[in-house]
């Protein structure tokens, strides 16, 4: 309220042309409430923007279903002359050795030499993915001594490191000495679904085949 006792109410109702008397409801029964209409649309680059994040998104989810992989992180550092051994829990130790004398036959291999890092790690992941189709039990990897190069066995300490992370390696060892030595290191992996299921035909046969042998005796 103003010096002249006027309050500004009033001076509302007296700009609208309204008695004194008058309430405020009077002042604004004609006033219409504004109907919003619009959506609110995202912009084309917004929706491209979007659309790009989603197909990258599904790109990455992806190829972590397909591809093997394994971190790079805190590669301990190996030899160049150091055997390389290991073996999955549940592994018999026996599949050291003749991995070590060379029993099994590779059924593929890998050179490495000249390789990056990351050359050599695309490399090794799409051999192993090659290997695991065809259903491949051991593989041979060439990855060198690395002793001429300022970090010594640069690729052969990588190389050790992924393939303890991959569920589908089951055992490996440095190769015998005509097959590279520690210049090398023999895989085996993991049976695919068709040599499991081959194994259990083989030996559903095998029991049959003794039932038979069984009764013919009576």
């Amino acid at each position: 309220m103003d010096d002249k006792g006027t309050s500004f109410a009033a001076l509302l109702m007296e700009e609208a042309d309204l008695p004194a008397d008058a309430s405020f409801a009077d002042f604004v029964k004609d006033i219409k409430p504004v109907v919003q209409d619009k959506v609110a649309a995202a912009t084309p680059v917004m929706d491209k923007d979007q659309a790009r994040i989603r197909q990258e998104a599904a790109t990455v989810d992806k190829k972590q279903e397909t591809d093997l992989s394994a971190s790079s992180a805190f590669v301990p550092q190996v030899d160049p002359n150091e055997v390389l051994s290991f073996r999955r829990e549940g592994m018999q130790p026996g599949i050291l050795r003749k991995l070590r004398n060379g029993e099994y036959i590779e059924a593929d291999y890998i050179d490495l030499h000249g390789r990056t890092v990351e050359e050599a790690y695309s490399l090794v992941m799409d051999f192993l993915e090659h290997a695991r189709r065809e259903e491949f039990r051991c593989v041979l990897i060439i990855h060198g001594k690395g002793s001429r190069g300022p970090r010594k066995a640069l690729i052969k300490s990588y190389v050790a490191h992924w393939l303890k992370q991959l569920p589908d390696v089951l055992a490996f060892h440095s190769a015998p000495e005509w097959k590279g030595g520690t210049g090398s290191v023999m895989v085996i992996l993991k049976k695919g679904d068709k040599s499991r299921a081959e194994n259990r035909e083989q030996h559903a046969k095998r029991q049959v085949s003794r039932s038979v042998s069984w009764r013919e005796r009576f």
